[in-house]
């Protein structure tokens, strides 16, 4: 066989061998995108509720004053003040639940000059703001004896506008967290299996999984008061938690 032939023979042979590899390679490549591509997920959401009770209340009482005499005016505050205070600790808090807002003091004419003060009257020109903060962990006394702020305006004591009555706190989250994160869990995978039912496959393992946000919101809303949460005793706390299953 002369050389040449030889040489032909030996590339033959290698090309043969390279398309193989290629068709092989090609196939594996296909298989695998194919198998790929036939990766089923299932992603679903599970719900963890529950019903909690506020355990601390705090309730501003804010008064107000107006008069032309500052001394004057300072003097009937803080009998409004010692009132308010009788008439809580009259109710069962204790001095140490109680202790006075800051003063705010607005002159209605600052920045007047002689000549324009001399044409105004000065019976209304100071207001000063002020009250008591309650603090307590006795929620129901608070929201008993806050209906009762009748008894201080017939009292003659003057509350501010803007009062909105207390609100509640519940400081308990830390110790429900994990409890509810692993219902919240499993009842996603609940979700997973019944879908993977439906499906007609097996839920497998876990892809992803992701914590939502704790909410906590008023129990009972039924108007614009109960609705809003800081106001409300009876509170629900709410937890989504988010997961990806792989199908079998």
């Amino acid at each position: 066989m002369k050389v040449s032939e030889k040489f032909r023979t030996i590339s033959g042979f290698w090309v043969a061998i390279l398309a193989i590899g290629i068709a092989m390679g090609g196939y594996f490549v296909g298989n695998g995108i194919y198998r790929a591509s036939t990766i089923r997920t299932v992603t679903v959401k599970g719900l963890a509720e529950r019903d909690v009770v506020a355990d601390t209340a705090v309730w501003n009482i804010k008064i107000n004053g107006v008069g032309g005499d500052l001394s004057e005016l300072q003097k009937r505050i803080d009998n409004d003040i010692t009132e308010i205070y009788r008439f809580l600790m009259g109710s069962g808090f204790a001095a140490a639940d109680i202790q006075n807002l800051r003063v705010q003091v607005r002159d209605k004419y600052a920045g007047y000059s002689d000549t324009e003060l001399r044409g105004q009257k000065n019976d209304g020109r100071y207001v000063i703001e002020t009250g008591v903060m309650v603090r307590s962990g006795d929620v129901a006394l608070v929201d008993s004896v806050s209906r009762r702020m009748g008894e201080l305006v017939r009292r003659g004591i003057t509350i501010t506008e803007d009062y909105a009555g207390p609100i509640y706190i519940f400081n308990g989250l830390n110790d429900i967290k994990i409890s509810m994160i692993e219902q919240a869990t499993q009842n996603a995978t609940a979700a997973g299996e019944q879908f993977a039912r439906d499906a007609h496959a097996k839920l497998g393992r876990i892809k992803t999984a992701s914590q939502g946000v704790f909410s906590i919101e008023s129990r009972d809303p039924t108007d614009s008061w109960s609705s809003n949460e800081r106001q409300a005793i009876n509170k629900k706390v709410r937890v989504v938690s988010t997961i990806t299953f792989y199908l079998k």
